[in-house]
């Protein structure tokens, strides 16, 4: 174990450097040589050449044809964990307020994906992006929700009545808006999903809020209470995101229940 961790800190010694990763970001696009890489990165031949050698050493970059250097499977590898870093450092503290525990492993370990996302900060302007990602939709909403906030369920209704598939996930005590039941049996909520238009399920807790539909979606972190924080939200277009949120989704859809009442 010690010898492993020993291991681990070269590594990260050898990545401890704007210029080495800028190196290896360079080589991942193309393979350059000595004089390329010091043009553009504005720096002298020798202060490359030195980082090339410490790179080389640790297989993070090889010399290829023509006196050319390329990044390695291995250094492609470890450039890839550079957006979770990245995603990380950016949001210290937004993570020193907040508790992704929660949330397994398997997804935790992927949280890079969020280097492309927009921090949206306030209850006003979460509720907003919520109700566009509800609008937006044209093929299916997909969401994880622990609470219903007022205003939200027509858009939505109106989209399901235009075709729009919905698979809804929400949690057992599903916190409601007064007279919700009968908003929704005025929309016609209970008749969709009589119809088959909306699918239900149900799970015990739910502490981080998803909300997605074909080409958006939004993702809404715990508190260190557990509890969902609707005064962040993190959104993106971005298809390694929107793959990581149905990913999510999923993997709560299956372990949820299926519920057949006719009321939430």
């Amino acid at each position: 174990m010690v010898e492993d961790f020993q291991k681990i800190a070269s590594y990260f010694l050898d990545l401890a450097s704007e210029q080495r990763l800028q190196i290896m970001s360079n080589l991942s696009v193309k393979p350059s040589g000595v004089t390329q890489l010091a043009t553009k990165l504005d720096v002298t031949a020798q202060e490359i050449h030195r980082n090339l050698s410490r790179l080389s050493k640790s297989n993070l970059v090889q010399k290829g044809l023509e006196e050319k250097y390329e990044i390695t499977t291995q250094g492609k590898i470890m450039l890839s964990q550079i957006p979770l870093i990245k995603f990380l450092s950016r949001n210290q503290e937004f993570f020193e307020n907040h508790n992704l525990q929660p949330i397994p492993s398997k997804f935790t370990k992927r949280l890079g994906v969020l280097g492309s996302t927009t921090h949206i900060r306030g209850v006003t302007k979460v509720l907003e992006k919520w109700g566009s990602i509800y609008k937006n939709a044209e093929n299916y909403v997909y969401d994880i929700i622990s609470e219903s906030p007022p205003g939200l369920i027509q858009p939505l209704i109106e989209r399901i009545k235009d075709g729009t598939e919905y698979k809804h996930i929400i949690s057992n005590n599903l916190l409601e808006p007064e007279n919700r039941e009968k908003t929704l049996q005025k929309s016609g909520y209970y008749k969709l999903i009589q119809d088959g238009h909306i699918q239900r399920r149900i799970t015990k807790t739910i502490h981080t809020i998803v909300l997605l539909n074909e080409k958006e979606a939004g993702v809404i972190f715990p508190s260190v209470t557990n509890e969902p924080d609707l005064k962040h939200m993190f959104y993106s277009t971005n298809p390694a995101f929107h793959e990581w949120c149905v990913d999510y989704f999923d993997f709560i859809w299956k372990k949820s229940k299926v519920l057949r009442r006719t009321s939430s």
